[in-house]
Formats: structure tokens, C-alpha cells, sequence
């Protein structure tokens, strides 16, 4: 299954709203508090069952309503209408048959250590965990479990299945995808400890960076969910739709470029519609997985980006904060103001107050930025010349 569209009516603060899916990635940015997240939520709610807080009707409309439009084998068209304001007067009873096709990733994407005194089974396929997964996001607790069993299985013939021993292989090579100084060692049996081989030396792999943890969160979250919901899955070719909260969270620069690259090498049948702050995300990705939103009049909309037909790849970072994010601007407010009144003094030849304005100026700059060249010229022009 995957999602082509999803209509949103007077639902938390978008009043009208509908966005067409690409199949495979889907990165939405725009300011905080402009309905990125309502978008996942609302995607999720469709096809869950519970008390849903973060789902409500517009303040000032009678009732809500959410519009689904699925492809895949179980394509269709599914609805969801909320009626109630206050988040505790309703529960939302969505699709949840399908819910096993749904994966939501919040953004507590991190582990501190915990030991594994000894490793259990996989959990039962209870429908109600699948549709509240959806809502409140797929358990990370169980993942160091999951990867151990499947380890210590392995060695066992016939314990494991083919795609389960293919999963565990894709797992492997997550160490490495983003950093190939970083390789998977071993599971020490005596105390089922995950062992990672690093460029210092072999850690625990509860001892990897934020960053790293948060990426392995998201990959081998989706695993283990995958196998507990469907046993013969393989992950690399599974349908399902994935939901991320903050694509970005606790990664370098250097790896928001990489993250919807490498999701999508690992999980590449699965549907990805993420939220994003990081215009490093944005920069790596083709036009036509980007989704803008903006406030215009009061009603959150699309941002048209139809003139850009090309890549954002060659931008600059203030480029795409600027065109695609909707930042109005990349300079500080203390730069603009000491910029503006530098001008003024230029405009009135006031010497005397437009030295200050550049000291100033000069000392806020990048040593290689254009603008010192420039203000250095409107000085010339005014009779100044610097050495």
C-alpha cells in the first residue's frame, strides 16, 4: 500500500489542504507550527483506532474531515471525520485493518545502554498494537532484542527463514552506509552485547553518536516491524507507507544530505513522507519529492515550485531557505540594521558616522564575503579610501 494523496479539511489549523504523494519520497518543510506534522498525523489517524490528541476539528468549523486516496492492493479511498475540539471527547476509529501497513517514527529516536539478560520471542500479532503504533510510533525498546535473535538464530539451521536471514544481512550493512569506517563486528554471546568496529577501536553500539542512533532507530525500527507484522517480509521489498517526524534529527550536515538517499537504497518499495527542517535534506532532493508549505491569507497552502525544473542541487543552503523554505531572510537582524544605516550614511557622505557602521560590519563578516568589497567601494565613493 502507499498513499497518492491526502486531503485535509479543517483539521488542527489547516482549513483546505491537499497534497499528491510521489511513490517512493515525500519531504515536507515549512515554518513551525504550519501543519507538517498535522499532515503525518493525519495520515496516521486515517488508519488507527484510539483517543488521538493531536487530531482535532478547526476551532471555528462544525466538523473535520481527512480523505485518504490509497494505491497499492489496498487501494481505495478511506475517510476520517473529527468532530470534537477537545482532544480527550473523542476517539477516532479509522481504518485499522490496514495499520500494519503503517509506520510512524516520532522523534524520540535515540537508546542509552541497557542490558539484555536474555532474549525473548517475537510479540504476537495483536491488531491493537499495530493501530496504536500508528499513532504514538513502533516500540524502539525491542530493537536490540530483535537484531540478537535473529544474530544467535542464525547460526542455527532452519531457525530463521530466508527473508528473516535476508533482513539480518541488510541490517549488517546498516553500520556502514553512512560512515564505511564504521562495520558491524559481532554479537558477544556470553552477554548479548551488539559490537560495532570503529575507527578507535570496537564499541558497544550503544555507545555510537546521537546521530548514528537515530539513523539505525529508523532502519532497524523498520525491520523487526516489518518481520513481527508480516514473518516472510523482506524489508528491501515490503509496501508500506513510513512516516518521520524531523527526517533531520541529531544528524551533521554531512548526513541529512545522505538520510532519504540511504533510506531509500535499503527500503526501496516503501513510501517515505517525512517532515523536515534541514535545508541539506531539501538540497539533495529532486524537485518533485519536495512539498513547501506556506501561510497565505491565513490558509496553509502549497508553495508552487513548478519554476524550478531542474535539481536543487546546485543551490546554495540560503538559496533553498530562501526559494523553497520560505525564509524571508539568512542575515542576522543586527547585520541588516547595521547594513541599512551604513547605506543611509553613505547616501548623506557622512564619513564620520559610516567608518563606525563598517568597523562594525567588517568585524560581523566571513573574511571572504563579497560585501566587505562592496562597502570598501561605497567608501571609496565617499572619499575614503582604506588600506
Amino acid at each position: 500500500m502507499f498513499v497518492q494523496s491526502v486531503k485535509i479539511e479543517n483539521i488542527n489549523g489547516v482549513k483546505s489542504l491537499h497534497l499528491p504523494l510521489q511513490r517512493h519520497m515525500n519531504l515536507i518543510c515549512g515554518p513551525n507550527g504550519i501543519g507538517k506534522s498535522t499532515v503525518l498525523d493525519s495520515i496516521a489517524a486515517t488508519f488507527s483506532h484510539g483517543a488521538k490528541a493531536e487530531i482535532k476539528r478547526f476551532l471555528d468549523s462544525g466538523q473535520g474531515k481527512i480523505t485518504v486516496e490509497a494505491g497499492g492492493k489496498e487501494g481505495g479511498k478511506y475517510h476520517l471525520d473529527v468532530k470534537n475540539f477537545h482532544p480527550t471527547q473523542e476517539v477516532l476509529t479509522g481504518t485499522h485493518g490496514l495499520s500494519t501497513y503503517i509506520f510512524s517514527l516520532k522523534t524520540n529516536r535515540t537508546f542509552t545502554y541497557e542490558a539484555l539478560d536474555s532474549i525473548s520471542k517475537d510479540p504476537t500479532g495483536n491488531p491493537s498494537r499495530f493501530y496504536q503504533a500508528a499513532q504514538v510510533g513502533i516500540s524502539l525498546r525491542d530493537t536490540k532484542n530483535w537484531f540478537v535473535n535473529r544474530f544467535l538464530y542464525s547460526a542455527h539451521h532452519g531457525s530463521l527463514n530466508e527473508a528473516q536471514l535476508g533482513n539480518l544481512e541488510l541490517a549488517k550493512r546498516c553500520f556502514s552506509l553512512l560512515n564505511p569506517a564504521f562495520t558491524f563486528a559481532t554479537v558477544q554471546a556470553s552477554s548479548n552485547e551488539i559490537m560495532v568496529d570503529t575507527p578507535t577501536g570496537q564499541i558497544y553500539y550503544e555507545y555510537l553518536s546521537s546521530g548514528f542512533k537515530s539513523c539505525l532507530s529508523i532502519m532497524f525500527g523498520l525491520m523487526k516491524e516489518i518481520e513481527y507484522r508480516f514473518p516472510n517480509a523482506k524489508a528491501e521489498d515490503f509496501e508500506g507507507v513510513v512516516l518521520v517526524d524531523e527526517i533531520e534529527l541529531h544528524l551533521h550536515p554531512e548526513w541529512q544530505a545522505k538520510i532519504a538517499g540511504v533510506l531509500h537504497q535499503i527500503f526501496r518499495s516503501m513510501q517515505f513522507i517525512a517532515s523536515t527542517h534541514s535545508p541539506h535534506v531539501i538540497q539533495n532532493a529532486e524537485p518533485d519529492t519536495v512539498i513547501a508549505l506556506e501561510s497565505v491569507d491565513g490558509n496553509v497552502s502549497r508553495r508552487d515550485l513548478s519554476l524550478y525544473t531542474g535539481t536543487f542541487k546546485g543551490w546554495t543552503v540560503e538559496e533553498v531557505l530562501e526559494e523553497v523554505m520560505g525564509m524571508p531572510d539568512t542575515r542576522t537582524a543586527l547585520f541588516n540594521e547595521l547594513a541599512s544605516e551604513f547605506g543611509e550614511a553613505i547616501d548623506r557622505e557622512d564619513v564620520e558616522s559610516a567608518l563606525p557602521l563598517y568597523g562594525r560590519l567588517d568585524s560581523l563578516l566571513h573574511p571572504r564575503n563579497a560585501f566587505r568589497k562592496i562597502a570598501r567601494l561605497q567608501l571609496a565613493s565617499i572619499g575614503v579610501k582604506l588600506d
